[in-house]
């Protein structure tokens, strides 16, 4: 059987920008996050699920999830501490 290339966003704020049942068909890959499971924390950019604030969604390039993705210091903190188990 062939692994599900879509991921589930269920958001549990009414009023978000995201419908209930969003798929994304583009994961971002990168080397520091082994596997994407659900209740990690991600957003959209670009119509990539981002899981990790520090790559670009090719996840090969690094950045500055500040500028680059407009997202703040805390927000990139409570992502890698949730996604990025070292």
């Amino acid at each position: 059987m062939a692994a599900n290339k879509y991921l589930d966003v269920v958001s549990p704020n009414p009023n978000a920008v995201l419908p209930k049942d969003y798929k994304f068909n583009k994961i971002q890959h990168s080397p520091k996050v082994l596997q994407v499971v659900e209740g990690m924390l991600g957003f959209e950019f670009n119509g990539f699920l981002i899981v990790d604030p520090t790559l670009d969604e090719t996840g090969r390039f690094p950045v500055s999830a500040t500028t680059y993705y407009k997202i703040t210091k805390s927000q990139q903190k409570r992502m890698i501490k949730q996604n990025i188990k070292l």
